[in-house]
């Protein structure tokens, strides 16, 4: 059965012309690459602080990347980066620092398999709660899809204010599925600037920035 899924999500992929996303699937298939959906609950995380795991890298992620102009004066953090599939994306740019910051070591284990699987040796882990990750300076860009719930949001926003405060400098927040728009952005430095939408996921990114 899982074959014969396989097949017909090919086929679907072909149809529609997405040849960049079966690229991405083959790659992920054949290498095989872990980005499986992981519940909170299966990874023994609390509620309160983290959300389920599901990758957000691939052709729709990219088609927002190539239009934001990245140089190698550019570094990302990609917050509750989990197996590693945004980052697989980043790592096809020319970011010269590119860091997943991930609560759980498992999933920090599993990522850095998948990365060196590709033999990605760009990015670096981090094992940490996101609301205590401070070094922040050095970055450009901040990647989230939806990882924690809000009150681990608002904290990283804090720490987000601060190093934009201590060194001025313009940055993006890339913000798949932006469920804290209305409460935790609103109250930032940052304002939106322009909106995709991940056609994979059947959700919207929000790009903001604090020099608009």
């Amino acid at each position: 059965m899982p074959m014969l899924t396989d097949v017909r999500n090919a086929l679907a992929f072909l149809r529609r012309g997405e040849w960049g996303e079966l690229l991405f699937r083959l790659r992920v298939h054949f290498g095989r690459i872990d980005l499986t959906y992981a519940s909170v609950r299966e990874l023994g995380l609390q509620p309160e602080r983290s959300h389920d795991y599901r990758h957000s890298g691939g052709v729709h992620l990219e088609q927002l990347l190539d239009g934001l102009e990245i140089t190698s004066g550019d570094a990302i953090v990609d917050f509750g980066s989990g197996k590693g599939g945004a980052l697989i994306t980043f790592a096809q740019y020319p970011f010269y620092r590119i860091t997943g910051v991930e609560l759980l070591p498992e999933l920090v284990a599993i990522a850095r398999r998948n990365l060196k699987v590709l033999k990605i040796s760009t990015v670096e882990m981090v094992v940490s709660d996101a609301a205590l990750f401070t070094d922040l300076d050095d970055y450009t860009h901040f990647y989230f899809y939806s990882p924690f719930p809000r009150g681990v949001m608002a904290a990283v926003m804090a720490n987000l204010k601060h190093s934009i405060t201590r060194r001025p400098r313009k940055t993006f927040i890339i913000y798949c599925n932006p469920e804290f728009h209305e409460t935790v952005i609103a109250d930032s430095p940052f304002a939106k600037v322009q909106e995709f939408r991940h056609q994979r996921l059947g959700l919207p990114i929000y790009l903001y920035s604090n020099q608009p």
